[in-house]
């Protein structure tokens, strides 16, 4: 899978665990300032992760990835 595929699996992620539209993110967007840090939504992707990736993302260190890129990064490297 290439990276281009991986970033647009984590966008579409992203905009259903954070409701948000998928249009709205961006590699750059950051996670916490621009889609929120409830802890149900950051476990609603980490599980979408999870499933689509077989990544495990731990949720208190979902907290430590900053933007969407900083997610794919860790996904392609973990897979």
């Amino acid at each position: 899978m290439t990276r281009e595929e991986v970033l647009a699996k984590m966008i579409e992620f992203a905009a259903m665990a954070f409701g948000k539209d998928a249009a709205d993110i961006k590699e750059d967007t950051d996670i916490a300032a621009e889609l929120g840090v409830k802890s149900s939504q950051r476990v609603a992707m980490a599980a979408s992760i999870e499933n689509d990736f077989d990544v495990m993302i731990p949720v208190a260190r979902f907290g430590n990835f900053k933007t969407i890129g900083d997610l794919v990064d860790y996904v392609m490297d973990e897979m």
